[in-house]
Parts: C-alpha cells; structure tokens; sequence
C-alpha cells in the first residue's frame, strides 16, 4: 500500500465521536499536474480532493460523491468526484491569472453542490446546495453539515506544494446533544492546536497521541486512495453522439479525426470516419430498439 495516499478512522471509546485522517500525494500530484493551474487554485484543488475523501467515507452510500462548483467568474468550474472505492479524480476551468485575493470573490460569483450519484440503475441523485461561509471552503462545508445534516462536524485542512492532508471530527449520528456537548467541546479545544505543518508532516498515530493522549481512541487500518479516472471509449462515443452528426462530419471533413480528450487523465480518444460511422449507426439501432 502506498502509505501517502490513505484514509484512516478511528472513534473515542469514551465519547459519541468518531474522525478520519486523509493523506494525498501521488494521487493529488497527478491530479494537479494534468494542467497548469495557478498556486492559489492548486490549494484550492487540493483541498476539495480532501474534503471529498472525508465525505465519501462518513456519508453511507454505494456510488460516487462529488463536491462541484459553478461559476460565470473567473472560475468557471471546480469539479472533484471520489468514489466509495477512494477512487478520486478532480480538475478545475478558471483563468490563468487569478490571484489568491480574487479567489474568494471568485468563488462567491457562483454555487457549490455536494451530489451523490448511487452505483444502481434507477438509483436518485441526491444534491445538496452549500451556502458559502466565512472565507474558506473548510468553513463552508461544516456549515453545511450544521444546517442541512445536524451533525455536528469540524474539519482542519493543509496542502502545500507535494500534499493535501485533513482531519476530520463528527458526531455520531442520533446522538442526543446532552450525552455529547462536554465530550465535543473538550475534543474540539485540544484539536485546535494543531497546526498545518503537523497535519502535513505528522502519521495519524502521531498526531492522535499527540493530541489526545489522556483520550482512549481506537484506530481502524489505512484505506489506500488512489487518482483513478472513469474514462472510457463508451464515454467518448456517448459524447460523439452528443455533438451530433452535424457536427461530427464537419470535424471530420476539416481533421479526418474526431479526438476526444478527457479533461481529469488528459487521455486522448481517436476516431476516424469509419468509426464515427459505426457510432451513429449503434447510436440508431439502439433508438429503434426503444
């Protein structure tokens, strides 16, 4: 296993309060290194790939969760997707000259979404819409836990040039809030001294002793987290069929190839007029089988 790219939990024996730990490396470098991003957007990136590992491991789901931002600013689309695998992949559409105090306002200009879309046909897409709050993504995110799940939830985030790293502490759901106030508000005081070099630097065994060493906390084992996109030839045919004939021939007639690149892997689909053929002719088959 590569002991970069984990997820870790463990609970409090002693208190309704469960955590994870999430450390990215080979996965967040190749994400970010699929374009050439901003070092402002590279943080940002950096910390939704955190945030939906956290939220794909403690929402009880079978599929993929994406945490997903438009905007008509300048940045257009955020868009992170890991699924209950820890398979993640991520990529951002923004201007090449925003500036880490345009981020915020940028961000504003537009609405994030947490979706769930379930690995069962005929499954519902559940959307939650975030509200932005204080200054950060981190912020926002508890927030919506707050509001939209009532439970109560704290995230610390850190990404530097090489890593994205998080800690997380919930409450365990159905939990009554007099069986647990004392307990989350001891854990949340000792947790607020940790600091970002720590969160980058530190194994999760180290910082739990570090932080909670009067506290009995049973740790679980690593889940590894891997850059794993879901690009495929039926994707790229899919989106063939998506631009229309039309269109597809005149592609053709000025290239003699339709190239279809998947913007998270930069993997380039090829098809040449035969094939494009065989796409529209699938394509009416299988409508007249409907």
């Amino acid at each position: 296993m590569n002991d970069k790219d984990i997820l870790q939990r463990f609970l409090f024996e002693n208190a309704p309060v469960r955590g994870e730990f999430v450390q990215l490396s080979t996965s967040y470098q190749a994400i970010i290194q699929q374009h050439t991003y901003p070092a402002a957007i590279r943080r940002l990136l950096g910390e939704a790939l955190v945030v939906a590992t956290l939220l794909s491991a403690i929402i009880k789901f079978k599929g993929r969760l994406t945490v997903q931002f438009r905007g008509k600013g300048k940045i257009k689309l955020l868009l992170v997707q890991c699924t209950q695998q820890l398979h993640l992949r991520g990529l951002v559409q923004c201007s090449d000259d925003i500036a880490p105090d345009e981020l915020w306002e940028a961000l504003h200009e537009g609405t994030l979404a947490i979706m769930m879309d379930p690995d069962i046909e005929g499954g519902k897409r559940y959307q939650g819409i975030v509200a932005w709050q204080g200054r950060s993504l981190l912020e926002s995110i508890e927030g919506y836990f707050k509001l939209s799940e009532q439970l109560p939830t704290r995230l610390w985030l850190a990404v530097n040039d090489t890593s994205a790293t998080g800690f997380l502490l919930q409450v365990m759901p159905k939990e009554r809030p007099e069986l647990y106030q004392d307990h989350w508000e001891h854990l949340q005081h000792l947790t607020n001294t940790l600091t970002s070099e720590e969160l980058l630097c530190l194994d999760v065994r180290t910082l739990l002793k570090r932080l909670y060493s009067e506290e009995d906390v049973r740790l679980f084992d690593p889940m590894p987290v891997i850059f794993q996109c879901n690009c495929s030839v039926k994707r790229s045919e899919n989106a063939i069929v998506l631009l229309g004939r039309e269109e597809a021939e005149h592609e053709l007639h000025e290239k003699q190839k339709i190239v279809v690149t998947c913007e998270f892997c930069n993997t380039e689909y090829v098809f040449d007029r035969v094939d494009v053929a065989q796409i529209f002719k699938k394509d009416e088959n299988s409508s007249h089988l409907h």
